[in-house]
C-alpha cells in the first residue's frame, strides 16, 4: 500500500474515536451507556443491527462461496433480509413493550437466577470465540500492509505487518470507542462503517465489471450453472432452514434484542428490523459482486482472498486503504456490539444487582467501562490464543453450533408462552444437546452407526444433505421439546407471573421515556458525508485512470451531505452536538 493509504487508515481510526470521544458526554447514566436512553432514531437502529451481522466472515465466507460456486452466495445472504421481517413483524415490538435494559434481565425474571447463572456463563465462555473475528480479518488484511526492516511491528517471516499487533490494534481502537461512547458510539460507528463500506463497494463494482469486460465475456468465462440461486450442498430446503435459524438469532441473540430496546417505541423497533430486512435483501447482490464477476477474471485464487484481490485489482491509490478501513468497520461493527452488550449485562444484573445494589449512576457508568475494558481485552486473547490451539478451536465452534438453537429458542417461547418455567431451559438444553450429539457423532460418515444395515439409508441420506440435516435437527430437536412443554402444562407458570408483575411495575415507575428520537445522530451522519465525499474528491490526484468513478462518488456524497443538512435546517430542534457536550 502507498503512503496515501496509510493516511486514509490512520484518518478513519482518529475518526472513529472523536465519535467515541463526542457521545461518551451523552453517557450520564447506565440507561444511557446501554439502552441509548431509549432515544436511538429507527434507522440507526436498523442499521446498526444490520451492520452487527456483518464481519471478516462476511467476505471470507460468503465472499469464498460466491467465489467458487456464484450466485448462491448472495442468496444465502439475502434470506437474513427475510429473517430480519419475521424478527420484525413477531419479535421486535414485543421486546420493547417489555420496557427491559437487558435480553439477561428477561432471562432472570422469566427462568429464575439458576438459567441467568447459565446464561452468563456459556455467553461468557464464548466471546473468547469472536474474538476469532479480530484474527481473520488480520489473516485477511496484512498482506496488503509490507513494513520496512526494523519495524517492531514487522513479522519477519513475511515481511508484512504482524498479525498479532495487528489483532491488538484494531482491538484496543474497538475497545476505546465503545468503553468510552457506550452504545450511542456503536450505532454511529456502525452508520459511519455502513457509509464507508457501501462507498467502497460501489466504486469496485463498475470498475471490477469494466476489468471483467463485457457481460458475455463475463457469463462466458464463468462454470456452468454460476448464476443459478442453488447449488450442490445448497438447496432450497438449507435457504429454508437458514432463514428460521437467523430469524431466531434475531428475536433472541442479545445484541439484537438490545436494538429492540434502544428505540423510542415498539413501532420504532419494527420498523428498525424492516429496514435490515431490506438492506439484507438487496444489498448481497451488490456486495458479493467483486467476487462474482473476479471468477471470470482468475479461476485459481484461494476463496477466501477472493474478496480482497478483486478489490485490489482495481482499487486506486487511497482506495485501497479505505477498502482496508471497511473491512475492519464490518468486524468492529460486530465485536462493539457483543461488547456493550455484555457490558450492561454484567453492569445492570451483576454490579448493580448484587455487588453495589444502591450504586449511583456515574458509578454504574464507570462499571460498565471497566466491564468493557475486561471483555475486549478478553476477546483479544481469545484472537491471539485460539488459533494456536489448532483441533481446540474446531471443537469449541462445534460445540457452540450444536447448542446454538437450543440456547436460543427458549427464550422467544417464553416471550409469549405463559405455561412454560424454568425447567424448559433445561430440558431443551440437555434434550437438544442429547439429540444433536447423536446425530452429529452417530451419522455422520464414519460414525457410532456405521455398518449397521438399519441405519445404512438414513447414513447414506445425511452423507447427501448433510446442511440441510444439519439445519433440521439443531431447530426440529428444540421446537419438539417446547411443544411437549407447552401442551404438558395446564396452569400459568409462577414465573411468568413474576414476570408480568416486575414488567408492569417498569411501566409505572419513573422512567425517562424518550417521546422522540436524538437529533445527534443526523448531524454526525451530515458532517460524515460530507468528509468522506471530500476523502473521494481529494484522491482523483493520486489516480490517473479512475478519476471518473471518485468523482462521481464525491459529488454524490456530497449532495447526500447537503441534503441531511438541509433537512436538519428545516427540522429545527434544540440537540446539536453542543448541547450534547453541555449535558457532561
Amino acid at each position: 500500500m502507498s503512503g496515501i493509504d496509510w493516511l486514509v487508515i490512520g484518518l478513519y481510526f482518529v475518526g472513529l474515536l472523536v465519535v467515541g470521544a463526542l457521545f461518551a458526554r451523552k453517557n450520564t447514566s447506565a440507561s444511557e451507556m446501554f439502552v441509548a436512553g431509549r432515544s436511538s432514531p429507527w434507522w440507526l437502529s436498523g442499521i446498526s443491527a444490520y451492520m452487527t451481522m456483518f464481519s471478516a466472515g462476511t467476505f471470507v465466507v460468503w465472499g469464498g462461496i460466491t467465489y467458487e460456486f456464484g450466485m448462491v452466495g448472495p442468496v444465502i445472504c439475502s434470506v437474513y433480509g427475510i429473517a430480519a421481517f419475521l424478527a420484525g413483524r413477531f419479535f421486535a415490538g414485543r421486546w420493547h413493550d417489555t420496557r427491559l435494559s437487558t435480553a439477561a434481565e428477561f432471562v432472570q425474571l422469566r427462568f429464575g437466577k439458576g438459567s441467568f447463572n447459565f446464561y452468563t456463563l456459556y455467553r461468557g465462555l464464548f466471546l473468547s470465540v469472536h474474538g476469532l473475528s479480530l484474527y481473520a480479518l488480520a489473516v485477511m488484511l496484512c498482506p496488503l500492509m509490507p513494513l520496512d526492516e526494523g519495524n517492531f511491528l514487522r513479522d519477519p517471516s513475511t515481511g508484512n505487518l504482524s498479525i498479532d499487533w495487528a489483532c491488538t490494534i484494531l482491538a484496543l481502537i474497538v475497545i476505546t470507542y465503545t468503553m468510552i461512547g457506550g452504545l450511542w458510539a456503536v450505532l454511529m460507528t456502525d452508520m459511519l462503517q455502513f457509509i464507508v463500506l457501501s462507498a467502497c463497494v460501489i466504486v469496485v463494482v463498475p470498475l471490477i465489471v469494466k476489468l471483467g469486460g463485457s457481460a458475455e465475456h463475463i457469463v462466458a468465462n464463468s462454470p456452468e450453472g454460476f448464476f443459478l440461486p442453488t447449488a450442490p450442498g445448497f438447496s432450497w430446503y438449507f435457504l429454508v432452514g437458514w432463514m428460521l435459524v437467523n430469524c431466531f438469532q434475531l428475536g433472541a441473540e442479545w445484541h439484537f434484542i438490545q436494538r429492540h430496546l434502544c428505540v423510542p417505541t415498539a413501532k420504532d423497533s419494527r420498523k428498525a428490523m424492516y429496514l435490515f430486512g431490506w438492506l439484507y435483501l438487496i444489498t448481497p447482490f451488490l456486495w458479493m459482486a467483486p467476487p462474482l464477476i473476479f471468477r471470470s477474471i482468475d479461476g485459481s485464487a484461494d476463496p477466501q482472498e477472493s474478496y480482497i484481490l478483486a478489490c485490489k485489482a482495481v482499487l486506486p491509490a487511497g482506495l485501497i486503504g479505505l477498502m482496508v478501513a471497511a473491512m475492519f468497520s464490518a468486524t468492529a461493527s460486530s465485536l462493539s456490539s457483543i461488547m456493550n452488550m455484555f457490558a450492561g449485562v454484567l453492569t445492570d444484573d451483576v454490579y448493580c444487582k448484587r455487588i453495589r445494589p444502591n450504586a449511583t449512576e456515574a458509578q454504574s457508568v464507570k462499571a460498565g467501562r471497566v466491564f468493557t475494558l475486561l471483555i475486549g481485552v478478553y476477546m483479544l486473547a481469545g484472537a491471539l490464543i485460539l488459533p494456536r490451539l489448532g483441533n481446540y478451536r474446531d471443537i469449541i465452534i462445534l460445540i457452540g453450533s450444536l447448542i446454538g438453537s437450543s440456547v436460543l429458542l427458549p427464550t422467544l417461547w417464553a416471550l409469549f408462552s405463559k405455561r412454560v418455567g424454568q425447567g424448559v431451559v433445561w430440558w431443551t438444553l440437555f434434550g437438544g444437546i442429547g439429540v444433536s450429539l447423536i446425530y452429529k457423532f452417530g451419522f455422520q460418515e464414519g460414525g457410532w452407526f456405521e455398518g449397521i444395515p438399519a441405519f445404512a439409508g438414513i447414513m447414506s441420506f445425511v452423507s447427501a444433505h448433510h446442511r440441510e440435516c444439519d439445519l433440521l435437527v439443531g431447530v426440529l430437536a428444540p421446537l419438539i421439546i417446547l411443544c411437549i412443554a407447552e401442551f404438558s402444562a395446564k396452569v400459568e407458570s409462577m414465573e411468568w407471573k413474576r414476570f408480568q408483575k416486575a414488567t408492569a411495575r417498569l411501566h409505572t415507575d419513573d422512567l425517562p421515556v424518550a417521546i422522540t428520537s436524538s437529533r445527534l445522530p443526523l448531524q454526525v451522519l451530515t458532517w460524515s458525508f460530507g468528509l468522506l465525499a471530500v476523502t473521494m474528491l481529494g484522491l482523483i490526484p493520486f489516480s490517473q485512470q479512475d478519476w471518473a468513478a471518485l468523482t462521481a462518488m464525491g459529488l454524490v456524497l456530497s449532495a447526500l451531505s447537503a441534503g441531511f443538512a438541509f433537512i436538519l435546517g428545516k427540522s429545527g430542534g434544540t440537540e446539536s452536538i453542543q448541547s450534547a457536550e453541555g449535558e457532561a
